[in-house]
């Protein structure tokens, strides 16, 4: 019973753990990690590129190959092999956000196992020189993918120099990667030549419609040459798509104020305050629900929730709270509008199976188990556990001993 509670708190604060190698000698260190938001990052981005820091600062610290970071060649490649191996030699223990302002601090708790890192990473040159002849082309997507995002960092950092080559060697794996010319969209306009900003903005555009951080770089690039009514109409088209993101009504209130248009300006200068007040008020509600004060996040979480109906996360954290409360008849309601907004919202599954399984609706739990481990296959035991007993009362023992056997073994590793 203690073991189960266990990770049922784990899933609640959004944890994430991965299996350590067969017979490792794990060590626990703790990291920590910074991320400036820059114009185009989300909350999100901006966790996930804290948390990437603080990783890479806890293998630091357990002297992981120090010193092969003494050439940004060689720092870089690091970095893209530990993103593709850590799952072998860490287990995520915890990951604790902060924010101040535009800051954000990660700070994990890591198991490592140092030797066994190191070993496959003074391996990886010569395994990727052996397969570079035989790249396959989705390979070649990736890693124009993963260069591509290395340029945002250096974007925010206003590290220009370093920008343009990435990019370059981005596009020569991949001549179709939207995000890339958005990218050289922002450098160019960094560089305060607009003509090539626009044209690589409106390049991106033709391959990827839907990569709408094109209409935030067209109209800050309008911005700054003055055309302002340009700049609203990439602005509004921008929120249109995605009405969540208070830069956006804080920039294109910037523009109506240009043009002496007070009232539009006002109005969007309101919508983003709501925004941020909106995002402050999920994370106080997130951190009660963390301390199992649900009693305490309700308010708060309706207070988000009238500040702004359209993000899911405020839905989100209601149904939790309803979960948390073990008032499972009213979450699935909170949680199936979450989803409706964000159907990449794994939280939100994993809530919603919840849910259902205490009002014995095991059918529906089942999907939406699946539909989380779909989207985050490195669940916790809990879910396994779940599943399984889904299973089991659905008569499908095979498939409930498969998942029981699963939650043991993460729970002992």
């Amino acid at each position: 019973m203690a073991g189960k509670k266990f990770f049922l708190m784990m899933f609640l604060i959004a944890t994430f753990m991965f299996s350590p190698a067969a017979e490792a000698e794990l060590r626990t260190y703790t990291g920590v990690g910074e991320y400036r938001m820059g114009e185009r990052d989300t909350l999100e981005t901006a966790k996930q590129g804290a948390k990437e820091k603080a990783m890479r600062d806890a293998l630091e610290k357990a002297g992981v190959l120090v010193e092969v970071h003494s050439r940004t060649e060689d720092f870089e490649l690091v970095e893209d092999v530990i993103t593709s191996r850590t799952g072998a030699v860490l287990k995520v223990k915890e990951v604790v956000y902060d924010r101040q302002d535009l800051l954000i601090r990660a700070t994990v708790t890591v198991d490592i196992d140092p030797e066994d890192l190191n070993s496959r990473l003074q391996n990886f040159d010569g395994k990727k020189k052996s397969s570079a002849s035989g790249k396959k082309p989705e390979d070649n997507i990736s890693l124009s993918n993963k260069k591509a995002e290395q340029a945002i960092n250096l974007l925010n950092m206003g590290n220009l120099d370093a920008v343009l080559p990435i990019l370059n060697e981005a596009l020569d794996l991949n001549a179709a990667n939207a995000s890339a010319y958005e990218k050289l969209g922002w450098f160019y306009r960094e560089k305060k030549d607009y003509d090539k900003a626009l044209l690589n903005y409106n390049k991106s555009l033709e391959i990827n419609p839907d990569w709408i951080w094109n209409y935030a770089g067209l109209g800050r690039t309008y911005y700054e040459m003055k055309n302002y009514k340009q700049a609203i109409q990439n602005y509004s088209r921008f929120i249109m798509k995605n009405q969540n993101e208070e830069k956006i009504y804080q920039a294109r209130g910037e523009c109506y104020q240009a043009m002496g248009e007070t009232e539009k300006a006002r109005a969007d200068f309101a919508k983003a305050k709501k925004i941020a007040s909106a995002n402050e008020k999920i994370s106080a509600a997130r951190k009660l629900c963390e301390a199992e004060k649900y009693d305490e996040a309700a308010p708060v979480a309706s207070e988000a929730l009238t500040l702004n109906q359209g993000n899911a996360l405020s839905w989100e954290i209601l149904g939790r709270i309803y979960n948390g409360k073990k008032e499972y008849d009213k979450s699935p309601f909170y949680y199936e509008k979450a989803i409706q907004l964000d159907p990449t919202l794994e939280n939100a599954y994993g809530g919603l199976g919840r849910a259902y399984m205490e009002l014995k609706q095991y059918s529906k739990a089942l999907a939406n188990f699946n539909k989380y481990i779909e989207l985050n296959p490195n669940v916790s035991a809990f879910i396994y556990q779940c599943r399984g007993e889904c299973y089991q009362a659905l008569g499908e023992r095979e498939k409930a001993h498969a998942d029981f056997a699963t939650a043991r073994r993460l729970e002992d590793s």
